[in-house]
């Protein structure tokens, strides 16, 4: 297993690098589901940094509990922080500090699995084993939001999305010493273990793409279309 990433250096300042480099385009991809996730009761938030979804989730479906887990222990001060003034948050949100390859899950039984912008951050033996424990930690019902670069198949935003992954995989490698170094699509992996895609929407001719992937099925709990925008 490869060392622990840390992200703490770069928790204060995430929010403006993120704007100065994609706008709202990321926080975009984050909740391009969120209207369907307003039954979900029980939610497992992994990678979530500075807690922008997990405020958006709070205040969309007031009954949800959430285990927010994050390997740093600087993004999830940052969280605290944002949620503070949302009425319950306390009582809702358990924030763990762990490594998601490695350590614990906080519980099982999720109806809801959140990995936006996460599941980029490992090699492919690691996001095997990633993928495989979050699936054994949800429910039947249960229902995984996954927001993230993509590399589209063809078009003109194909090498430029190759050339941007390059410079952030060697940024966030001297910043915070990320192992991975090449993205890899979760979605073979997610698939594998029962889940079926029920919508996917994308911007940036494909580079970002927002998914929601469901057990029951791509059409039995609602009627979502498959869009690129």
């Amino acid at each position: 297993m490869t060392p622990r990433p840390s992200f703490d250096r770069l928790a204060p300042v995430y929010r403006t690098l993120e704007r100065l480099t994609f706008g709202g385009l990321l926080h975009w991809c984050r909740t391009a589901h969120l209207d369907h996730l307003r039954e979900r009761r029980r939610a497992l938030i992994v990678g979530d940094g500075d807690g922008r979804f997990l405020a958006d989730l709070l205040r969309a479906n007031p009954s949800v509990e959430v285990d927010s887990l994050d390997i740093s222990p600087g993004m999830i001060a940052v969280a605290q922080q944002r949620i503070a003034a949302i009425p319950g948050a306390a009582t809702r949100v358990r924030f763990v500090v762990a490594d998601v390859r490695t350590d614990a899950l906080p519980a099982t039984g999720y109806d809801l699995v959140v990995t936006n912008f996460v599941l980029d951050c490992f090699r492919r033996p690691e996001l095997a084993v990633v993928v495989r424990r979050l699936a054994s930690a949800c429910a039947p019902n249960a229902m995984w939001v996954d927001g993230d670069f993509r590399v589209p198949r063809t078009g003109w935003a194909r090498p430029i999305a190759r050339l941007a992954l390059a410079g952030m995989y060697a940024f966030f490698r001297l910043a915070t010493r990320l192992p991975a170094g090449a993205l890899i699509d979760p979605a073979p992996l997610i698939a594998a273990e029962g889940f079926a895609c029920a919508s996917e929407v994308s911007r940036l001719g494909g580079f970002l793409s927002a998914r929601l992937w469901t057990r029951a099925g791509p059409a039995t709990a609602f009627d979502l279309p498959r869009a690129f925008i």
